[in-house]
């Protein structure tokens, strides 16, 4: 075969001018399931390791000076014994803070040591039983050593526009595992274990406090100090509780459903308005697509950090980022998503931090939908997501990252809800997400979970989609070779350097003198396919791969006068079930001689159908589709595979 190079195209942006095309993807075809992928479980600290015990509630009730960088005070915990009696219970608590005492309220009585670094055991007599519940306190004071560049608790000098602050910051950048809160309060780094929160700060009578929940009351004292009172009534992961004091300004954007108040320094007022004007409408708009907004309040409160955190019911934001412009929206709707997914709906393991991030950066690209149409959120995932999924790491998969805070993580595990999206069709992905989010609130997930939810609207197993791009690496690299003459021949190779091969359905767009032909084809997890349209059309003008990008991909195009497809299928035949006799999934694979329409019925041996599918649109060539009759019984079955003016019928067993 001898190549002439034509054109080498990486990517380029749409023209958006056709209507969207959602049609191809609805009819997409199951792929046999695969093998999982088996990879070794990263060695993490766990200091967790004997917390035997369910924390209900911690209250902090803590005073700053903002002159020699201190706190005291102490804090309440409310917990329950789950799992076996208790004689210790384990806490993660920075030992730059000074304790004062511990005491219990309830019939027990607590002491405490501090073994290793970081930790502090508290010690009952006697047991707590199974089921049974006590409130334990620690009173403590000193300066919080910093835990890392990122996470835990924080001073920040006044500056320039700058006013004075003290703030949290719930994960920490270069931790393992994240939570950075235990410099601050004891806490657990488990986000599985949810709790609620009631909070009384005192501080300097001209500064404002914003922490998580709903602002009860501010309580002043004779000394020029005031205690803010606040309380969140819905269970949140202990890495999302957190406190901002500084000479904030309150911002009121809305009074109910929910309060929507920003904390934002005195010389930033003017430029907030515009800074933060976008977001009702699509924290609405999320609502809409979501769920109703799972708590009482939302806003943001300006921090001196590099970066945002997504506490809960108040995002700590760079200060600034708040500018007279929108050009911070994306970061503005990436942490408002968050309060759904990564505050309601939590990552139950910490390999699986796409739930948070890959879902919250792909809502970036969904406020932009909200606000401006399905346009702009085709530009924002073609021109920011795309990229940088591109450029992502991709020595580790999106599952268990070796970063976490990475394009791996982020824009790469937001390709994969976009294409996720494409697949399913708008009703059933969208569907699919609200119940997700609806049978796991105030929860957490994994990523089977996930997955199994989309199956659920999907009609059959997406481990074909799952096992390349949520647990193996990189992403395809596509080298298109087709003729400009009229047998219209074509062929797809996958070039990336990996072992990593994709299935995917692929929209084709060829352009003739006089029409213009899409259709969708399935490119196996080959290194090649060829294929061909036998409707001798005339020679084509130009062909186009996945026209409406809704792949993460890159595109290479060459010419080729002297390529043809051989051995094109003369007949339509049913080639063959297999394995014979099958376990659950049987490959059914045929024949089409020209492009058809397909569809798969099977029956048992009393002529009752069992199943149908309509398989969509198939070129000419060699396929398989998959029945999965992990829901039949033990038995014969025949398969009959129909196209619009013919049908063939094979036999297979299925044994269990």
């Amino acid at each position: 075969m001898s190549l002439r190079y034509l054109v080498l195209l990486l990517i380029t942006l749409p023209a958006f001018a056709a209507p969207r095309v959602s049609s191809l993807w609805d009819t997409v075809l199951p792929c046999p399931q695969s093998r999982p992928l088996h990879r070794p479980i990263r060695r993490v600290l766990d200091e967790d390791s004997l917390h035997r015990f369910d924390v209900l509630k911690i209250e902090p009730h803590l005073q700053f000076n903002f002159t020699q960088h201190t706190l005291q005070g102490y804090t309440e915990i409310i917990l329950r014994a789950d799992e076996i009696s208790l004689t210790q219970i384990d806490f993660r608590f920075t030992h730059s803070l000074v304790i004062d005492s511990v005491w219990s309220n309830d019939n027990v009585s607590a002491t405490y040591t501090a073994n290793g670094l970081d930790s502090l055991q508290i010690l009952l007599t006697p047991a707590l039983a199974v089921g049974d519940t006590m409130r334990v306190g620690i009173a403590y004071h000193g300066n919080p050593a910093e835990v890392d560049n990122w996470g835990g608790f924080r001073w920040g000098s006044a500056d320039s526009w700058r006013p004075q602050i003290a703030f949290s910051m719930g994960d920490g950048l270069n931790l393992e595992p994240p939570p950075a809160n235990y410099n601050w309060i004891p806490s657990h780094a488990d986000p599985t274990d949810k709790v609620l929160w009631e909070a009384w700060f005192r501080v300097p009578q001209s500064y404002a406090v914003s922490s998580g929940g709903l602002r009860l009351d501010t309580i002043p004292h004779g000394d020029n100090t005031v205690t803010w009172h606040y309380r969140l009534d819905q269970p949140v992961s202990t890495y999302l509780l957190f406190v901002a004091v500084s000479e904030y300004m309150i911002m009121t954007q809305r009074e109910s459903g929910p309060l929507i108040e920003n904390f934002v320094y005195p010389s930033r007022q003017t430029q907030a308005v515009t800074h933060f004007s976008n977001v009702p409408a699509v924290l609405d708009g999320y609502a809409n697509l979501f769920g109703p907004y799972p708590f009482d309040r939302f806003g943001y409160a300006m921090v001196h950090m590099s970066g945002d955190m997504e506490h809960a019911t108040c995002v700590s934001h760079k200060d600034d980022a708040v500018q007279a412009n929108n050009s911070w929206d994306w970061l503005l709707f990436h942490e408002l998503s968050h309060e759904w997914w990564g505050d309601w709906v939590t990552c139950g393991d910490w390999r699986d931090l796409w739930l948070n991030e890959g879902f919250a950066t792909y809502c970036e690209a969904l406020g932009k939908e909200i606000l401006y149409g399905y346009d702009d959120y085709m530009n924002y995932v073609v021109t920011d997501l795309f990229p940088a999924g591109r450029g992502a790491n991709d020595s580790y998969s999106i599952y268990d990252p070796d970063n976490y805070w990475g394009a791996t993580v982020y824009e790469k595990g937001a390709c994969v809800m976009h294409m996720l999206r494409q697949i399913l069709g708008d009703t059933a992905f969208f569907q699919a997400w609200r119940e997700y989010g609806q049978e796991h609130a105030f929860g957490h997930a994994v990523t089977p979970q996930w997955q199994a939810k989309l199956e659920q609207h999907y009609g059959s197993s997406l481990d074909w989609f799952f096992q390349p791009w949520v647990y193996g690496t990189r992403y395809p690299q596509y080298r298109m070779t087709y003729t400009l003459d009229s047998t219209a021949s074509f062929m797809i190779e996958q070039t990336q350097p990996t072992a990593t091969l994709f299935r995917m359905p692929i929209d084709i767009r060829v352009v003739y003198p006089d029409d213009t032909v899409e259709f969708t084809v399935w490119n196996e997890a080959v290194r090649s396919q060829s294929f061909r349209d036998t409707l001798n059309r005339g020679v084509p003008l130009s062909v186009t791969l996945d026209p409406y990008f809704k792949i993460l991909k890159s595109a290479a195009y060459f010419l080729d006068s002297d390529f043809r497809i051989e051995n094109v299928p003369q007949h339509f035949i049913l080639t063959g079930i297999y394995p014979n006799p099958f376990n659950s999934a049987a490959i059914v694979a045929f024949d089409l001689p020209r492009m058809s329409a397909v569809r798969l019925r099977v029956f048992d041996l009393l002529g009752r159908e069992v199943a149908s599918r309509n398989l969509g649109a198939f070129s000419a060539g060699k396929h398989t589709a998959v029945w999965d009759g992990g829901q039949a019984s033990s038995g014969v079955y025949l398969f009959r595979v129909e196209t619009e003016n013919e049908s063939r019928i094979a036999k297979a067993i299925l044994m269990k």
